[in-house]
């Protein structure tokens, strides 16, 4: 809960510890499911200003891990956490951190049931990694003025509750629900279809910027040395 440090995982990558109990970190929750790894925490973020947000940016950036994430969501608040969780309805929460632990993940696969009822997998799935979602609707989040440094993946998405990669060879129907129609696209309310709108544009405007080739006498020019006169 608010202001009550959280359990920091041993197996976690390092530098996860410093997101998790940041001072904007509220309510945390781990979705449980029976039979189910339940490896994932998510973490709520009540940021207030952009530096807020920026700061966790770049705490992200710092974990060690070959993945970190941001997902921007198109909605006003998080909705579904896991099977069975759902954030509060009218939360207003701007920003969730959520991380997975392969640790747990990898014992969970070594004993489950294969297959897995209905679900074969080609291989352990992929924990979820440190990943910030951010709610593009939430008036504490200026999407323009966001600091992402390169080596971190941005798409569009929202919260991640299982799996990062679920390695699922196929997931077997009965020949009653196959024959059923496939479920209409979901058709966005204006707010919606603009914060869509915006974060395309956001995402389409950062590929062009790093797809620009670098000249080769171009600096290059470490940014935690940049006020250091010797460097």
């Amino acid at each position: 809960n608010k202001g009550q440090p959280a359990y920091v995982q041993e197996t976690w990558p390092a530098g996860v510890d410093v997101i998790v109990n940041d001072p904007v970190r509220t309510t945390g929750w781990n979705s449980w499911f029976s039979e189910w790894p339940n490896d994932v925490n998510q973490y709520a973020m009540e940021i207030k200003t952009t530096d807020d947000l920026n700061r966790l940016i770049e705490k992200l950036a710092a974990v060690k891990g070959d993945v970190r994430q941001i997902l921007l969501s198109c909605e006003k608040e998080p909705g579904v956490l896991g099977w069975v969780t759902h954030a509060p309805k009218d939360s207003h929460i701007p920003v969730i951190f959520s991380i997975g632990d392969q640790t747990r993940m990898d014992a969970w696969y070594k004993n489950v049931r294969k297959p897995f009822g209905v679900i074969e997998f080609t291989a352990c799935p992929v924990a979820v990694p440190p990943t910030l979602t951010i709610f593009v609707q939430n008036d504490a989040v200026k999407l323009e003025e966001l600091k992402i440094p390169v080596g971190i993946t941005v798409s569009q998405g929202g919260v991640p509750t299982a799996f990062h990669r679920s390695n699922m060879a196929h997931i077997a129907k009965p020949k009653d629900e196959a024959a059923k129609p496939p479920v209409p696209a979901r058709e966005l309310d204006a707010a919606t279809q603009k914060a869509a709108d915006r974060i395309g544009l956001f995402l389409k405007q950062r590929a062009t910027a790093q797809a620009k080739p670098v000249p080769a006498d171009t600096p290059i020019i470490d940014e935690r040395f940049k006020d250091d006169k010797k460097k």
